[in-house]
């Protein structure tokens, strides 16, 4: 008996978990903050200001009340709740003072992603890594330009990763690059509407 023979899904998990650990939900997020605020052309203190409000801000908010939520019996959908009244508040910013495009589009596609995410937890346990992944590499390309259609591979890369690793099956996963695809359509929406 070969006892390589189990080395190859060895290493299929350990990649698998790189890759997932890699690109998680909120590098994706920054990265995608700061490009838009680029695009706009908002200075350091802009994109800080954006990134704080859109994703520190409210990932703080998430992350860091989970234990004081749970002690005090609130159930985690009035966390939810609470960071997506904290990105609603950043679209109406965005659009009222104004901020260049593409921020207010960006900011109002994550905030949509964010309910699609809340709202399909409920009856299925939708990959948040895909959805926003899916929606950062539609969003970069379409921005970007074609040159940068090669990262359109990173979202079925994580679809195996999530799925491999057991956290999500292949359905709920799938269901999150549909969220990301739909989040990106909204964007698109909001864009041409503003």
């Amino acid at each position: 008996m070969k006892t390589t023979e189990h080395r190859p899904a060895a290493q299929r998990s350990a990649a698998a978990s790189w890759y997932s650990r890699l690109l998680p939900p909120a590098l994706a997020l920054v990265v995608l903050v700061i490009l838009a605020g680029l695009q706009a052309g908002l200075g350091p203190l802009g994109i800080t200001l954006l990134l704080a409000g859109v994703v520190v801000v409210p990932g703080v908010v998430y992350k860091g009340t989970k234990g004081m939520f749970r002690r005090r019996g609130i159930p985690d959908s009035r966390r939810t709740t609470v960071v997506s009244l904290l990105m609603l508040a950043a679209v109406v910013v965005c659009f009222a003072l104004p901020v260049p495009a593409p921020v207010p589009a960006t900011v109002t596609g994550l905030l949509l992603g964010n309910l699609g995410l809340v709202f399909f937890r409920r009856w299925l346990n939708v990959s948040a890594h895909v959805s926003v992944l899916t929606f950062a590499v539609l969003w970069i390309t379409a921005t970007y330009g074609a040159g940068l259609a090669w990262l359109l591979i990173l979202p079925p890369l994580m679809i195996l990763s999530r799925v491999s690793l057991g956290e999500h099956t292949l359905r709920e996963a799938l269901s999150g690059a549909a969220l990301g695809l739909a989040t990106f359509g909204c964007y698109l929406a909001v864009g041409t509407w503003s």
